[in-house]
């Protein structure tokens, strides 16, 4: 078996290939469709909705799928969390990233794709810009679901964690999420475990999975950070003398 699978194209597309109890762990973070109080805030592009700055170390090529409304976003994950269901078996655990106003959507999405809701946990970004008179937004959340009763982990880590989120002149996509908070959310799964990113990005959650040993299955709709999480996956692959596969 090849430890690292990697797929370039629509996840909806191809969920339904893979083979039917080959996941054991989905760990994801798709996009938000949000940034913004009205339907119109949400349909900017990403670089106008999450940049606050047009400093050349913060700006990021723009990202697909991030323009849906409220009852599209609902009916469009929880259509890939039921093809994901598909995948996995019972026992398998999701963790999925959201922000804030996602959270009532995307816990109602994943209990529409046939998981179990487990548990909420947090993801503490220190030094987030303080508001006068109002709650800071310095964090983001990891919905924790399975099929069924979920097999034991690795380790047993708290559902807070702090962390700074990836510089900008070091992020390689606009919502890069840091290799260490990837890390701590493996280690609810055990070695040698498959985990499927049906969102891939730049590959901060393969890069992750083979420095700590589990078989990482990655799916990326957009070419251009297909290649780039090819690249750091590959270099990390490297690192662990590990085998890759590319399938397009």
């Amino acid at each position: 078996m090849t430890d690292v699978q990697l797929y370039l194209g629509d996840c909806l597309d191809i969920l339904p290939t893979l083979e039917a109890g080959s996941v054991d762990a989905v760990i994801t973070d798709p996009p938000y469709s949000s940034g913004g109080q009205f339907r119109g805030d949400r349909t900017q592009k990403t670089v106008m909705k999450y940049v606050q700055t047009d400093s050349i170390d913060t700006f990021r090529i723009d990202f697909t799928g991030d323009n849906r409304d409220q009852r599209a976003y609902l009916a469009w994950c929880s259509l890939w969390f039921t093809a994901c269901r598909a995948a996995g078996h019972d026992g398998s655990i999701a963790c999925v990233f959201s922000d804030w106003r996602q959270v009532p959507i995307l816990t109602d999405a994943i209990q529409c794709g046939g998981w179990v809701w487990r548990n909420l946990a947090t993801w503490w970004k220190p030094g987030i810009r303080m508001q006068r008179g109002r709650f800071s937004s310095s964090s983001e959340f990891i919905i924790y679901a399975s099929l069924g009763v979920p097999f034991e982990g690795d380790e047993s880590p708290q559902n807070v964690y702090k962390s700074n989120p990836v510089n900008g002149i070091d992020k390689e996509h606009l919502a890069e999420k840091p290799i260490d908070v990837m890390k701590w959310i493996i280690g609810v799964t055990p070695p040698g475990c498959t985990i499927l990113d049906p969102f891939m990005g730049s590959g901060t959650t393969g890069v992750a999975a083979v420095q700590l040993g589990r078989r990482f299955i990655g799916i990326e709709i957009d070419p251009g950070y297909f290649e780039i999480a090819k690249k750091r996956i590959k270099q990390a692959q490297q690192q662990m003398l590990l085998p890759l596969e590319i399938l397009a």
